[in-house]
């Protein structure tokens, strides 16, 4: 019996049980000098066109943050291969079933077909992009950022052909490859079957290989390579601590060129004695007689988690931060980096009398350590405040110091990681401040569930504001989203400062089949978020294209958390008014606070 294509009156399988064609079914007989790979490949009908070109328009739709050219061209190709692969599977079922019952379409249609698919991708490969501008462009002014032009439009078209034709070539080669496998298989269907799965199958892993390699790496941006030697540089303006109460100080046991590249960033920043007592006059504060604050910081170093945790003790030992009035224990990201302006403004509302500990766990960037092991952050923030809380607890009580707790992106997962429960929460830290939490983070998730009805995944309302707010800006810690004043913020108090523009907070690989919640929450409002539409594939692409580009966006805006929402964070943190005019420390830190950092 013979297999017909409705498209065309050539067999799909040959006698001898190779798939003909590289798996596309044609007119005439094709022998050894058949098709070449270049006729293969650029022969695609209406339907594979049509969902071709609906994943590449998808993929041009509104996203949290604008994207360079080369990043967009990437999801419109993704996206435009994953509606073609869909548009393949419908057509080849149609094959199927069509030359089961001996249903033969005249080649003229075919060949009328695949003109009309050309021209549709054609017209479609620019018009898409040119008409796309006008979003991106309100995105770009939504964050304040310069939005795309017509040679944005033009080259993103280009790359996502690239991209696109890339992908295609790959699937028909290896469904050219499955022909060796096919000779083994008498099941006609059988061997058709398994040579577009496997082909499939094999541009599925590129793209997730792109998604490690590509977008992933670039997630926070500070940490580009996961070559040791990144660790050995010293850039301009960091220089050796002078105070012998910061780790890589002449006097510290933790040598300064042991540190490593985040840890001399760390150890180097924050304010001076004089600073703090300069900065806080007149301003209300945690604590009264300024001091210089404590810096203990310890990088891997060919160490053990256990050895690193024991080198921040050591550190802590020999500054005297267990006399402190606050000791904060800050979970970085994966090659060490702290976000600055959260650690400056905690040591400066507390007038110094504070130490701050932090270790680094990874020699490898963020994006990496959370694919290879997401199990690192939460194992060493744990070991690292266990160690530290039983030291305090082997104190007398009148004079323990309270634990507070922070940490940015992958640092802010680990840090949420040391906790079991919000009970557990409640009962071991006094306080903390979060920057850019991963959504999948499952104490944060468990807050969320807990919001009020009237309230957005965006901007959750939890138990009245009690003990957890959720923030953007200074005005979210006082009032909720129906502009009602908060009740009384009780003891322990903690902050989630998260961007509606924030891609880390708001990627999930449950976006490649579920649409979120607060889409739904926050459509018809003047955001991204509001202007944006599921699409399944589409969007996770979308977003996670945005996470290489967070970084770069204005503070406020996107993975960036700066001087004006954490300090009034951790005021509110500390007891103090979050509303307070906080100018002279936030001009502060605006200008002392070196551009490397976060």
């Amino acid at each position: 019996m013979r297999l017909h294509n409705p498209f065309s009156g050539s067999r799909l399988i040959g006698r001898n049980g190779v798939i003909l064609h590289g798996g596309r079914l044609r007119p005439g007989r094709v022998g050894r000098t058949g098709k070449t790979l270049a006729a293969q490949v650029t022969a695609l009908t209406v339907p594979e066109v049509a969902t071709g070109i609906a994943g590449y328009a998808a993929s041009y739709t509104p996203s949290l943050l604008p994207r360079p050219w080369y990043f967009q061209g990437l999801v419109a190709g993704i996206g435009a291969m994953s509606g073609y692969q869909l548009g393949l599977l419908a057509t080849w079922l149609a094959e199927t079933v069509a030359g089961r019952f001996g249903v033969r379409i005249k080649p003229g249609v075919r060949r009328g077909g695949i003109a009309a698919g050309a021209a549709v991708a054609g017209l479609g490969m620019v018009a898409i992009p040119l008409r796309s501008i006008r979003w991106h462009r309100q995105t770009a002014a939504y964050v304040r950022h310069p939005g795309p032009d017509a040679f944005w439009a033009v080259a993103s078209a280009g790359a996502a052909s690239g991209v696109f034709w890339l992908f295609l070539a790959q699937w028909r080669l290896t469904l050219a490859s499955i022909n060796i496998l096919s000779t083994h298989l008498h099941n006609r269907f059988a061997r058709d079957l398994v040579a577009r799965a496997v082909s499939t199958l094999v541009v599925l892993a590129t793209i997730l290989v792109l998604l490690d390699q590509v977008i992933l790496r670039g997630v926070v941006g500070v940490a580009t390579t996961a070559s040791a030697q990144v660790d050995l540089r010293t850039p301009p303006n960091v220089f050796q601590p002078t105070t012998p109460l910061h780790s890589g100080s002449g006097e510290s046991l933790e040598p300064w060129d042991s540190l490593g590249l985040q840890g001399k960033r760390f150890t180097c920043a924050g304010p001076t004695l004089a600073r703090v007592a300069e900065v806080m006059a007149g301003l209300p504060a945690a604590s009264e007689e300024p001091l210089q604050p404590i810096r203990a910081y310890a990088s891997m170093n060919g160490r053990t988690l256990p050895e690193v945790v024991d080198a921040v003790l050591a550190e802590l030992d020999r500054t005297g931060a267990w006399e402190r009035k606050a000791i904060l224990v800050v979970t970085t990201t994966g090659r060490g980096n702290v976000n600055e302006w959260s650690t400056s403004a905690f040591e400066y509302l507390m007038r110094g009398d504070s130490a701050v500990a932090a270790m680094q766990y990874s020699g490898l960037p963020s994006a990496v350590t959370m694919i290879s092991s997401k199990a690192v952050p939460v194992n060493a923030s744990q070991m690292l405040f266990a160690a530290i809380e039983e030291r305090v607890a082997s104190l007398p009580e009148s004079r323990r110091p309270k634990l507070y707790v922070a940490g940015e992106s992958l640092g802010a997962f680990g840090s949420n990681g040391i906790f079991e429960s919000p009970d557990d929460l409640f009962s071991r830290a006094a306080g903390g401040v979060w920057t850019g939490c991963p959504g999948f983070t499952p104490l944060q998730s468990a807050f969320t569930r807990r919001r009020s009805p009237d309230s957005t995944q965006v901007w959750p309302v939890v138990d009245d504001g009690r003990h957890v707010r959720f923030a953007t800006t200074g005005d979210h810690l006082v009032t909720d989203p129906c502009d009602v004043p908060f009740g009384p913020w009780d003891e322990p108090r903690f902050v989630y400062l998260q961007n509606d523009t924030d891609p880390v907070v708001w990627w999930a690989p449950k976006l490649l089949w579920r649409k979120p919640e607060w889409m739904d929450e926050m459509r018809g409002t003047n955001t991204p978020m509001g202007r944006m539409t599921w699409v399944p594939v589409i969007t996770f692409w979308q977003i996670a294209a945005d996470m290489p580009v967070c970084r770069s966006i204005g503070a406020g805006y996107g993975h960036k958390y700066a001087a004006e929402q954490c300090v009034p964070a951790w005021a509110g943190v500390l007891g103090l008014d979050p509303a307070t005019d906080w100018t002279p420390l936030l001009d502060a830190l605006n200008t002392d606070v070196p551009p490397v950092a976060p």
